[in-house]
């Protein structure tokens, strides 16, 4: 294949957790196809394109714009290039829907198919055991490989309302079935361990249950923390990208599924959320940050002002560290995806977690 058919690939998010993290891997890829590849980044800053460049070189080329809501500056990156990665904010969907109508320019001028990963998350599929708002069948698990998860996020949009995540995801979707691009959305659990993008390299939940416990001094959890929910470290789910950025580019997305059975999951271990919030208070008491490893029970209001920093509200806090979300990643595992870091690594992250949070507080 010569360079000027390879497909071009822009990523957003590349100095975030998942996106940084994901550009490592790809520019890491010993496929002939990606090896040289040059990866177009869409970020906020020019001292951040700065350091891209000098720390990656030619290998990626920084294109900035004002924020989220620069649309046309969003569809104009995305119209040169063949397939999009978008590890942006997964609550947007302005943007997500931009770059798909992006690419499809990009389709109509080269007549060849193009591709946009979306990132998305399972809060999208998890149920409300507190509030009772919504209820799922007992132990329920969504396999992505059996289960119709388009038409489950659909129906529950018009029964049960919007939900930002869902909408821009369905927005996204709905966008490519519309305008002829393919969409593959890799929809994640409890994303833990430490990422090896450039700038943030910590995940979003566990950091912030520490956070909380540093400040109420004892760990907590909402109600009786049964909520069962899956887990992925950064590193394995980084790989799931990539081999679905080489399906892509070395096979055109041979065997990749998209549209309305394109969304898959990524999950490789389980918890509760007791669990959860019992190892954060055990390496907070182990690191001597707190008088015991005690777990208070909390209401879903008292969670959204204590817990996650506040920035999450009472709807929202129930499906991010209460809920149920059973998920199956069958559709992965069938691409070839071997993710290697399991229970081990889990329990080692709210220490490894700690620690990073600890030296960022110095």
């Amino acid at each position: 294949m010569s360079s000027a058919d390879t497909p071009k690939i822009l990523l957003t998010g590349a100095t975030g957790y998942i996106g940084g993290t994901i550009l490592d891997h790809l520019l890491k890829s010993t496929s002939p196809a990606l090896s040289s590849a040059t990866i177009t980044c869409l970020l906020r800053g020019a001292d951040r394109a700065a350091l891209l460049t000098s720390t990656y070189g030619s290998r990626v080329r920084p294109v900035l714009y004002k924020d989220l809501d620069d649309i046309d500056a969003t569809i104009a990156a995305a119209a040169e290039h063949d397939i999009v990665i978008n590890t942006t904010l997964g609550y947007h969907p302005t943007s997500g829907a931009a770059l798909v109508r992006g690419l499809a320019k990009r389709k109509a001028a080269t007549g060849r198919d193009v591709w946009m990963i979306h990132t998305s998350g399972t809060s999208n599929v998890g149920d409300r055991p507190i509030t009772k708002k919504w209820i799922e069948p007992e132990g329920r698990e969504f396999d992505d490989a059996k289960d119709d998860v388009y038409g489950y996020e659909k129906d529950r949009e018009e029964r049960e309302g919007l939900y930002h995540q869902r909408t821009a995801e369905m927005a996204v979707v709905d966008a490519g079935l519309e305008l002829g691009v393919k969409t593959l959305v890799i929809m994640s659990p409890t994303i833990f361990g430490l990422g090896s993008g450039l700038f943030n390299k910590v995940s979003i939940q566990i950091p912030a249950y520490i956070r909380a416990v540093l400040k109420n001094q004892h760990g907590l959890v909402i109600g009786e923390g049964k909520g069962v929910w899956d887990h992925v470290h950064i590193q394995d789910l980084a790989e799931l990208y990539v081999i679905a950025v080489k399906r892509i580019v070395e096979n055109g997305g041979e065997g990749l599924p998209s549209g309305k059975k394109g969304i898959i999951f990524s999950g490789n271990g389980r918890h509760t959320w007791l669990e959860v919030a019992q190892g954060v208070a055990d390496a907070c008491y182990e690191e001597g940050k707190i008088p015991d490893r005690k777990v208070q029970s909390v209401t879903i209001p008292e969670a959204a002002s204590t817990m996650l920093e506040g920035l999450v509200d009472e709807h929202m806090i129930e499906l991010a560290i209460a809920s149920n979300s059973r998920t199956v990643s069958s559709v992965g595992r069938s691409l070839g995806w071997k993710p290697t870091r399991g229970e081990e690594a889990w329990k080692g992250a709210f220490r490894e977690d700690l620690k990073a949070e600890l030296e960022k507080q110095k």
